[in-house]
């Protein structure tokens, strides 16, 4: 009797709200079934995996090319926040589940009925009070690095993250707003500089390999990109500014995988991007399936078994070469540096 006495009001409210701002309500039923289309058909984390070791195309140095690439993890979403212990303890975190979840959809409840259709809780959803910290930790460690303390390797990494020196450096972000958040949060400093050209190229390419909502695009393509209630005024001022949305192709096809996109990256790194070095802001997922695919078979690290956690940074030397069957890429095992994070 209470349910039913509570339900039917709240169901009453949300049918009138809904016939009051139609175009509102169309958007967020366009984005429950394309939920339901993924969740059901998609196959974004399942490809053949290439069965040719990359390093039998390397075996010497003629005609190669090279580009220094920078893995940034974003930090924590509001999908994590709900059903990720994350660093909770398991306690914990099953205490607060259930009282998580009611919040989590009393959000997306009020964003349907008050017409918010760019904002989801879940859809793409964007980083959490804690994953804007740890997007912080990222920004507090570039401005207190010091290259003179550090290893040579490590010191050429920070410059590029900072965009100092003679080498030009392009920001690359996923199309996930957790993704471009981190990146403007974390390279902020950066971006205060207002340096000509120095945008953000958000990728369709680097969007996460996954079925779940929060791997699914809410910014439409070439499009002016879609901020949401947990960022600041200058982040927003960011997507509106700094970012360039020329070449994001919108949500990721229902027919693509990670390994499609990934693919695509490394021919978008050599062919169309003009920087000898590119920091690619992405997903957990994703990367450890790129150093799974482009590290040599025999060549054991850690990257390839675990998560770069949230916030984590590491860099490294992509190779390119030409074959008889198309270009081929490798990741140089002796480039790796992982600066900031770890696994």
């Amino acid at each position: 009797w209470l349910i039913a006495s509570v339900a039917r009001p709240l169901f009453l409210a949300t049918i009138v709200c809904l016939l009051t701002n139609p175009r509102a309500a169309k958007e967020k039923i366009k984005l429950i079934v394309t939920t339901f289309q993924f969740l059901l058909l998609s196959k974004d984390k399942k490809w053949k995996k290439p069965a040719e070791d990359p390093a039998s195309f390397f075996k010497d140095e003629e005609g190669v090319d090279k580009k220094t690439i920078i893995f940034l993890r974003h930090g924590e979403s509001t999908w994590n926040d709900t059903f990720n212990k994350g660093e909770r303890k398991m306690g914990a975190f099953l205490l607060g589940f259930v009282p998580g979840l009611f919040k989590s959809f009393a959000t997306e409840w009020y964003f349907l009925v008050s017409g918010k259709s760019d904002e989801s809780w879940f859809y793409d959803s964007p980083l959490s009070e804690k994953g804007k910290q740890q997007a912080e930790g990222i920004r507090t460690f570039l401005r207190d690095s010091k290259p003179e303390f550090s290893t040579p390797k490590e010191a050429h990494l920070i410059r590029l993250l900072k965009g100092e020196g003679p080498e030009k450096c392009k920001l690359t972000s996923s199309n996930l707003r957790r993704a471009i958040s981190t990146i403007a949060i974390g390279l902020q400093d950066r971006l205060d500089k207002h340096t000509k050209d120095d945008k953000i190229m958000v990728l369709q390419e680097l969007q996460e390999a996954s079925i779940n909502p929060d791997a699914l695009s809410i910014h439409p393509p070439k499009s002016p990109l879609v901020t949401s209630w947990m960022d600041s005024s200058r982040v927003k001022e960011i997507y509106a500014t700094q970012c360039d949305p020329s070449k994001n192709l919108g949500n990721k096809p229902l027919k693509s995988n990670g390994l499609i996109r990934m693919e695509k990256f490394c021919d978008l790194v050599f062919e169309e991007i003009g920087a000898s070095a590119i920091v690619a802001t992405g997903h957990s997922y994703w990367f450890r399936a790129f150093f799974q695919t482009y590290l040599p078979k025999s060549f054991e690290h850690v990257s390839k078994k675990k998560k770069l956690i949230n916030g984590g940074i590491v860099g490294f030397t992509l190779m390119r070469k030409k074959t008889d069957t198309g270009y081929k890429y490798m990741i140089d095992p002796s480039s790796l540096v992982v600066l900031y994070g770890g696994f």
